[in-house]
């Protein structure tokens, strides 16, 4: 038997830092409550799931804290996989995602294509952009020393967008299928 994967779940922003605020809706709970949904559809699979986010045990949590606090707890839990989920915000619309320059054409982003269309093939009945496959020196990205993705999971300003983002029915589809394209891209079993 295959020893379990580990697999670091880290909700964007958190404590004092509530990240990007729109339409009635916070990025900090809405980046929480997909996290939970992907955890709990994991359940099943060979796999240890963590939820990494320092406000969980520290409200007061800093901007810093929540920035580069989860890949050093990745970091020491020696992670195989690190996800870090976000809500984009500043005029556009759409779902993109991430990974660290220095990943390209390497498994980190052999993981995040995989991902990144198994979430596509369910945001695409909402007619939801595709803004692509990117990346950028963003620290979780840098700082982890596993492979690491970070999803913008559409715009919180987008008043369609939002809408979505408040619907459960949506971010359980949502989550479902960041689920399924980890167990996909990680070739995760049943457990």
């Amino acid at each position: 038997m295959r020893k379990k994967k580990m697999i670091v779940l880290d909700p964007g922003h958190g404590g004092q830092d509530p990240g990007a605020v729109a339409n009635g809706l916070v990025e900090k709970y809405v980046a929480w409550e997909i996290a939970q949904r992907v955890r709990e559809k994991l359940i099943r699979v060979n796999a240890d799931v963590i939820i990494v986010q320092p406000s969980a045990g520290n409200p007061k949590s800093t901007t810093q804290d929540e920035l580069y606090k989860p890949p050093q707890e990745a970091n020491l839990l020696q992670a195989d996989f690190y996800l870090s989920i976000h809500v984009n915000a500043g005029g556009g619309e759409g779902f993109e995602s991430f990974v660290h320059p220095a990943a390209k054409d390497k498994r980190a982003d052999m993981i995040r294509n995989r991902l990144h269309s198994q979430v596509m093939r369910y945001l695409a009945q909402y007619k939801i952009k595709d803004r692509g496959c990117k990346y950028a020196n963003f620290a979780v990205l840098r700082l982890t020393e596993m492979p690491a993705v970070l999803l913008e999971c559409l715009f919180i300003d987008n008043a369609w967008d939002a809408g979505l983002l408040k619907n459960t029915t949506f971010l359980h589809g949502l989550a479902n299928e960041i689920a399924y394209g980890l167990i996909l891209s990680l070739e995760l079993e049943e457990g």
